[in-house]
């Protein structure tokens, strides 16, 4: 009789053991299935480090003041690569001027000897001869009895490049134009160099 039990016992115990594995085995497996979330952390493989800041190549650190250049009757190629030089942008603004074969710059803002900050825009103008419609004419303004700075910008205003003689005037004071190469009110094309002629005094 105590062996009965005892081989009872014995088989209780291995069954329920046996049960609790599988029980075991049984979970483990539908938590893998179940695709809960892993509690591994990943590995940061750039060592922590934040990804680079792309540069961007237009914009210029610690830009200078940079003096505009003359160019005046230059290709577009060659402007291009003059300002490109001084670290410059360039605006293309093309135009019918008969005066100018196609490609050529008749006139610029900022004008010449001025001083920009690098990374600035220069506009230029291009004469384009296959542009259709007529060319547009500016007539030359009185400058007389104006003083130099009066006279360039007025003559800068209005699309004309600026030549420079200075001589003895009587009649006129020092700094004042007493003469210029074109007759009031002639109609030329837009770019001409206009010479305005400065008294130095009598």
């Amino acid at each position: 009789m105590i062996l009965i039990l005892l081989v009872a016992t014995f088989f209780f115990v291995t069954g329920f053991l046996k049960y609790q594995n599988d029980l075991k085995e049984t979970l483990a497996k539908e938590i893998g299935e179940s695709g809960l979330p892993s509690l591994e952390i990943p590995s940061d493989e750039s060592g922590g480090e934040e990804d680079p800041v792309k540069e961007d190549p237009s914009v210029i650190e610690n830009p200078e003041r940079v003096e505009m250049p003359d160019l005046y009757e230059l290709t577009e190629e060659e402007a291009e690569e003059l300002l490109s030089e001084l670290k410059l942008k360039m605006e293309v603004l093309e135009e019918k001027n008969a005066s100018f074969a196609t490609g050529v710059v008749f006139f610029q803002k900022p004008y010449v000897e001025e001083k920009i900050l690098q990374g600035e825009t220069v506009r230029v103008y291009v004469s384009n001869q296959s542009l259709l419609g007529e060319e547009e004419k500016v007539a030359v303004p009185m400058l007389i009895g104006l003083k130099e700075e009066e006279a360039v910008k007025e003559l800068r205003n209005l699309g004309f490049q600026v030549g420079y003689e200075y001589n003895p005037a009587s009649g006129y004071a020092e700094g004042v134009v007493y003469s210029q190469n074109y007759l009031v009110d002639s109609k030329v094309s837009k770019g001409t160099r206009i010479t305005i002629r400065v008294s130095t005094g009598s």
